[in-house]
């Protein structure tokens, strides 16, 4: 397990406390003055150790070993140094390379987000394009209609009027036969009381009797006055008698 105090990534590191029963450097009332070591270390007194001699080497040699353990010592600072700034750098690097993958993972889905909202919005666009084209075409076809309604309702005035002119037409046509009738029985009344034929200045171009049957083709005033004399009880409906001229 690790424990941190801090931000850092450094751990606690516990060790268990030893206790070491080492006399160096302990003041002499503390020394156990009655032991065979102290009266062994004390039996001979400070001294300068001559060149050459017992002393001098071992001494050297013990001069040597904590020289050798100091340079060691310092060797293994330095590479635990290097160690702990080499451990550093692959960390924030590690650490670095962590959240790029945490961003990339973010634009990822950012991507797949707006890419999802692209369809969608193209979807609806289609749907508006298709929902407009049928409107446009429902109204195309609306107003092909009305435009045929109309059509149709302007024929259909068109032959009414057509109709009544017709209907007018043959109304005063029919005024007319009327005319041509009331004449035709005051001629033939006065030939009859004159005892004449009635070919006489009553066919002349004076007469406006006359001058209705030169309108109508020349007809005869006898023949007509004899036809609708004849006919005077049929039918009075305008249209047969326009379809009777």
């Amino acid at each position: 397990d690790l424990f941190f105090l801090t931000s850092s990534l450094r751990p606690c590191v516990v060790q268990p406390f030893e206790i070491n029963e080492d006399d160096d450097g302990l003041p002499d009332k503390s020394l156990n003055k009655k032991s065979p070591e102290f009266h062994h270390e004390r039996g001979v007194g400070p001294r300068f150790a001559e060149l050459g001699s017992f002393e001098h080497e071992y001494g050297t040699r013990w001069k040597q070993l904590h020289e050798l353990f100091k340079t060691k010592q310092d060797a293994l600072k330095r590479e635990l140094k290097m160690e702990e700034e080499k451990l550093e750098a692959q960390m924030e690097y590690a650490r670095y390379e962590h959240e790029t993958e945490l961003l990339r993972q973010e634009l990822r889905k950012r991507e797949s987000d707006n890419e999802r909202k692209k369809m969608e919005w193209e979807m609806r666009e289609k749907q508006a394009e298709e929902m407009r084209k049928r409107d446009e075409e429902s109204m195309r076809r609306q107003q092909n209609e009305m435009q045929s309604r109309m059509l149709r309702q302007e024929e259909e005035m068109r032959r009414r009027q057509q109709e009544n002119t017709l209907f007018m037409q043959a109304q005063q046509l029919n005024s007319l036969l009327d005319q041509q009738e009331g004449f035709g029985g005051n001629n033939n009344g006065g030939n009859s009381g004159g005892g004449g034929n009635g070919n006489g200045n009553g066919n002349g171009p004076n007469n406006p009797q006359d001058t209705f049957s030169f309108e109508f083709g020349g007809v005869n005033q006898n023949q007509g006055g004899n036809q609708r004399g004849g006919n005077n009880n049929g039918n009075n409906n305008p249209w047969e008698r326009r379809r009777r001229f």
